[in-house]
């Protein structure tokens, strides 16, 4: 049996957190949250709805909470049963009265407050309470996800994300059915595999999406856990679910295992083998309505954003892989789709069946959204947005909860401001701008040591928000999950007498295209890297088209490199007729390369910390791309290394023009006014390593 528990809470009163003033009590995603384990768990993993028991808002006091976990967990899950537990909420940090020197760990339930003296009691339910509840459980197949930070800031928001930490830590007398190790004694270790959003004393923050509010962890982690395959390795899956978050969070939230060796008896996040295929979300049918309701929550968010009327989607049948159904997006609101079935007399389901996409509609006119620190006076406000309005690829945001991609401000003295980084040469004055993250981390390199005018400031660094948006665009295009072409890209570690293998994937959706196709495995040991570590990518086209190729990489100081094409130079002749291949055929049919093809590999660019790379494989000739580096001078016979590009931006809209078919727009839509981007033509793996 399989049983869970989803505890979600965004409506807390004023007496359980103080107000800040920059957040009132309130959460905003939490109830997101839950939804997307809900439908993570029925449609991923096969738990019965009515094995699921949720627990939102008012539902979640402290007793409620307490009841659910005896009732519907201890008291129900037998020794081989598989038990899920997740919070989402205000985390919180406490001291208890007789031990002031020791912090506590805890949940804040909805009917939780502040005690008023020391001797009152604490009305959070301390972890170490929780865990005892857990360990009376007959399976040890549990799995407990805690999106809820501990670490008391003080303030409710990290830049513009919003914090899941009780301000401060109230000191108060235990409830009397509590018990704390005592001083030097050691917490018992959590039941089971604990995931959490963060360490203790790192924070836990939620972002918001064109409608869509989520706890920046359980969004990743629904992504995670919608794309792994099976018998997934607890320690990869939050590796990669803490690179994922460094794009938001920077190094503020790493998620963690609670348990450092978890027990053999949870040998995977959730006890399980997935018992769907990947996919980006579920069709669910509408009874007797020539619509369906599709659900998304596996699709990333900066895609999910920009997702336009006119999509495609591809639904499968569970049992019968080879009766597919092609849909068209209608309308979207968060979350849900309303869409359509292409063929208007195709039949429709009758039950949930996975989702996959098939062409990808973006709006021409993206732009980089830049927030404007509220920190800034009135005057530099005012200034700054009248300099912005002179950059047509830049929209102005004020504060507030839309997600911007950065912010423009001071490194001045307050909530979220990093130190600088002297191992990087970072100096700045209180009173220089530059830009930040949405969690305040300064972006290297746009800050400097001496005071500037706001206008001159952002003439400064147009260049670096170009490159900013560039990135932004490159990201639109990831599709390792959705490609129909069949790719298989391995990175390792050049050396000798044998390449070291670091990470391997391949598309997947391709593998339903292509029955034949084996999965060799995800394979991944660490990404993070010495300096004087040499790479090279091993690539292998298992399509029956030659695909061109482009490989960009991207550093957080802003600038990007790329290589366009292999040399044929000292390369085995392509498989088939060579005559009938276009000139710019880079990987041949069946073909495996290795890039670069010297035995010494690629040495790291520059003494960046984190490198984003992007490897783009074209069934279609990437010629604007070719022409837009040939406009700087770039490509050269026999080029075998990344390059410089001065002019990044015009690259990664030459890149979406390559990958834009006519034949892929819908009925009405014009091609000067979307991307239609068909996932049979494409595929964009990502690469990051520190």
């Amino acid at each position: 049996r399989k049983l869970a528990l989803l505890i979600g809470i965004n409506q807390y009163p004023d007496r359980a957190i103080t107000p800040t003033p920059t957040q009132d009590v309130a959460l905003k995603g939490c109830l997101t949250d839950v939804e997307m384990q809900r439908q993570l768990l029925i449609h991923r993993f096969g738990f019965l709805p009515q094995d699921i028991l949720t627990l939102t808002n008012q539902a979640a006091t402290r007793q409620g909470i307490v009841e659910a976990l005896e009732h519907h967990l201890v008291q129900q899950a037998q020794g081989d049963d598989v038990v899920v537990l997740h919070f989402s909420g205000y985390g919180s940090q406490v001291r208890w009265v007789g031990n002031p020197g020791q912090v506590y760990q805890a949940w804040v339930p909805v009917d939780g407050y502040l005690p008023s003296t020391e001797t009152a009691p604490l009305t959070d339910l301390l972890e170490g309470q929780i865990a005892a509840i857990l360990r009376r459980m007959a399976t040890p197949n549990l799995t407990t996800v805690l999106d809820g930070g501990g670490l008391g800031l003080g303030e409710g928001r990290w830049g513009y994300l919003r914090v899941r930490s009780r301000p401060g830590v109230p000191t108060g007398d235990l409830p009397s059915a509590a018990r704390v190790p005592g001083e030097g004694e050691a917490d018992p270790p959590w039941p089971g595999l604990l995931l959490r959003a963060s360490a203790p004393g790192q924070v836990a923050l939620e972002g918001s999406w064109d409608g869509v509010n989520a706890g920046l962890f359980t969004y990743t982690l629904t992504q995670g856990l919608w794309e792994t395959i099976a018998d997934p390795n607890p320690k990869i899956l939050v590796q990669r679910l803490g690179e994922a978050l460094q794009r938001w969070t920077g190094p503020d939230q790493g998620p963690m295992l609670g348990n450092v060796i978890p027990p053999k008896a949870v040998a995977m996040p959730y006890s399980l083998l997935p018992e769907c295929p990947n996919a980006v979300g579920i069709l669910e049918p509408v009874p007797d309505h020539p619509t369906v309701t599709l659900w998304l929550g596996g699709m990333a968010p900066e895609v999910l954003h920009y997702l336009q009327g006119g999509s495609q989607f591809v639904s499968v049948s569970p049992t019968d892989p080879t009766v597919r159904l092609v849909l068209r997006l209608e309308s979207r609101l968060g979350l849900y789709g309303v869409a359509r079935p292409v063929a208007p007399t195709a039949p429709l389901p009758t039950v949930a069946q996975p989702l996959y996409e098939s062409v990808r509609l973006l709006p021409q006119a993206i732009t980089l959204g830049v927030a404007l620190d509220g920190q800034l006076k009135r005057v530099e406000r005012v200034d700054a947005t009248s300099a912005l309005a002179g950059l047509p690829f830049v929209t102005a945001l004020t504060p507030g909860d839309r997600q911007a991609d950065c912010l423009f401000g001071h490194p001045s003295p307050g909530l979220g401001v990093r130190p600088t980084n002297p191992d990087l040469g970072e100096r700045w004055v209180e009173n220089s701008y530059g830009l930040f993250a949405p969690n305040r981390t300064p972006v290297l390199g746009t800050l400097l040591a001496k005071e500037e005018a706001v206008k001159t400031a952002l003439a400064r660094l147009t260049p670096n928000l170009r490159a900013l948006l560039a990135l932004k665009l490159v990201r639109l295009t990831e599709n390792r999950l959705a490609s129909g072409l069949a790719v298989l890209m391995a990175l390792e570690e050049a050396g000798q007498p044998k390449a070291n293998l670091l990470l391997r994937q391949q598309t997947e959706y391709s593998r339903l295209t292509n029955p034949g196709l084996t999965n060799p495995g995800d394979s991944l040991t660490t990404l993070h890297l010495p300096r004087d570590t040499r790479l090279q990518y091993r690539l292998t086209n298992r399509s029956d088209v030659p695909l061109d190729l482009l490989i960009l990489s991207f550093d957080n100081q802003g600038e990007c490199s790329a290589l366009i094409g292999i040399p044929a130079e000292n390369d085995a002749p392509p498989t088939g007729d060579s005559e009938v291949l276009p000139p710019w055929a880079a990987l041949a049919p069946r073909q495996t390369r290795l890039v670069p093809s010297t035995p010494s590999g690629w040495g790291l660019l520059r003494p960046a910390s984190r490198l984003e790379i992007y490897l783009i494989f074209s069934a279609r000739p990437l010629q604007h791309c070719r022409e837009s580096l040939a406009a700087e001078g770039f490509i050269a016979p026999g080029q075998t290394d990344l390059k410089r590009v001065r002019h990044p931006l015009k690259l990664a809209q030459a890149l979406l023009q390559d990958l834009h078919s006519d034949n892929a727009l819908p009925d009405g839509r014009s091609p000067g006014d979307v991307y239609a981007l068909d996932h049979s033509q494409w595929a964009t793996f990502t690469v990051t390593y520190r």
